[in-house]
């Protein structure tokens, strides 16, 4: 596997300076790097997390350019209109955005990370990759340390209702792009929220992106995150939260693109009486690999999560779930359940689950469950005796697999423009193999 030559302490004090970032910033990002340069590659023969994941398939040398704005995809980059706050991000810069008036006069921020330093450094300072996602955590989350270039600062303050969505798109036109969103939730306020990370067919990149949502005491969050990488795109990322008391948050996740994926998701329950739901789906076609490992990591005692990841494989594609739920010594009375759904869509189609169950308390409801399987030929029968063609009937078959997660995304144009995603592979998966799947 490649070294990463690229990636230098010379080019981490560059960004630094073109970004005209504080001190403290650059001496965070100079000691990421350090450690990242002392700290060893995953190992994908022992460590379970990385075990079914070819990193060898990712020439790193090669995407090491830190990405730089392009006004050519900036174009293709449209804005909802049932959102009432976007920002728009073309290779790691914001070139647009948009934030309701009154929303913004009750203090919401829906910027850049750079452009909100001036003024909510301190906030910044004290949430950025410090207790939700940590820099030391892994080679690759001290990689985006060292070398994020920009990203996204949303900030509700104590008590404030966003009513409808903010959305987030960012897009790639090749090289590195380390996406930071930084997403902070203060006590009482309620937000929902989407991220769309997209490339064109043609663009040969790197992604390592990290998101932490901040959930603060009693806060309500929704939150989106929808990937739809080319197929020459490479992925590495995190997305966390880290809920408060009596926090409650859902987080979803829509993994559909690139040719490969790795993506670390989570959820830290640190305050009494908070509930998390972790949602997502994936569909990997041909040549693609999927590999998701989430944790619902109990702390403290009287906390609930639920998690339900949706995958349909396509022929020739892999996906691989593994999913842990920690109960810590601390974290009685928790009620934790997961569960992992897979549909494979051809004979060389390949899908790992393993789900995993990490208890150290003994007061506690904790269970989960797998399946997989093919399209149930007496459902598409019925479906034909009501009229419907064969491939019609699986079509919507594998469309109604994902509905119940895709009707939780809080953006009406975002869940459309994830059904026609799901839709169009479908429709492709289909036509390789004659018009039925």
């Amino acid at each position: 596997m490649s070294s990463l030559h690229g990636f230098t302490r010379d080019s981490v004090v560059a960004l630094s300076a073109a970004l005209a970032e504080p001190d403290w910033l650059l001496a965070k990002r100079l000691e990421a790097f350090t450690a990242f340069e002392q700290t060893p590659y995953p190992d994908t023969r022992s460590d379970e997390d990385w075990r079914r994941c070819d990193l060898r398939r990712i020439d790193f040398d090669a995407l090491a350019d830190i990405a730089t704005p392009n006004g050519a995809t900036a174009s293709a980059v449209t804005a909802a209109d049932d959102a009432v706050g976007t920002a728009t991000f073309v290779d790691g810069t914001l070139v647009g955005s948009r934030l309701n008036a009154e929303l913004a006069a009750q203090g919401v921020v829906l910027t850049s990370l750079h452009q909100a330093l001036p003024s909510h450094g301190e906030l910044i300072r004290t949430h950025f990759m410090t207790h939700c996602v940590q820099p030391g955590e892994g080679k690759f989350t001290l990689l985006h340390a060292a070398f994020f270039n920009q990203g996204l600062f949303c900030y509700v303050p104590r008590g404030v209702q966003v009513d409808g969505a903010l959305l987030a798109q960012v897009e790639l036109g090749g090289g590195s792009l380390l996406h930071h969103s930084l997403i902070i939730v203060d006590d009482g306020a309620r937000l929902s929220l989407v991220e769309e990370y997209r490339s064109a067919a043609d663009v040969t990149g790197l992604s390592v992106p990290i998101t932490e949502i901040i959930a603060g005491r009693d806060a309500q969050v929704v939150y989106a995150g929808v990937q739809e990488w080319g197929p020459k795109v490479y992925e590495v990322g995190v997305k966390r939260v880290l809920a408060g008391p009596g926090a409650q948050v859902s987080l979803c996740t829509g993994n559909l693109g690139g040719k490969l994926s790795k993506e670390f998701i989570g959820a830290a329950l640190a305050g009494s009486g908070s509930s998390v739901d972790l949602l997502g789906i994936s569909f990997p076609a041909a040549g693609q690999h999927l590999d998701q490992t989430t944790v619902q990591d109990h702390r403290v005692a009287n906390c609930h999560s639920n998690l339900r990841f949706l995958g349909a494989v396509g022929d020739k594609g892999r996906s691989v779930f593994r999913g842990v739920i920690s109960v810590h010594p601390e974290a009685q009375q928790t009620d934790a359940y997961q569960k992992n759904e897979n549909l494979l869509l051809g004979d060389k189609a390949r899908a790992d689950s393993m789900p995993v169950l990490e208890i150290l308390a003994d007061d506690v409801k904790c269970s989960h469950g797998a399946s997989l399987s093919h399209l149930d030929n007496e459902i598409v029968f019925y479906l034909m005796s009501r009229g419907l063609p064969r491939g019609e009937a699986q079509r919507m078959m594998v469309a109604g697999f994902f509905e119940p997660v895709i009707e939780q995304v809080p953006v009406e144009s975002v869940r459309a423009r994830l059904q026609h995603a799901v839709a169009q592979r479908i429709d492709n998966l289909a036509a390789s193999h004659g018009g039925l799947l």
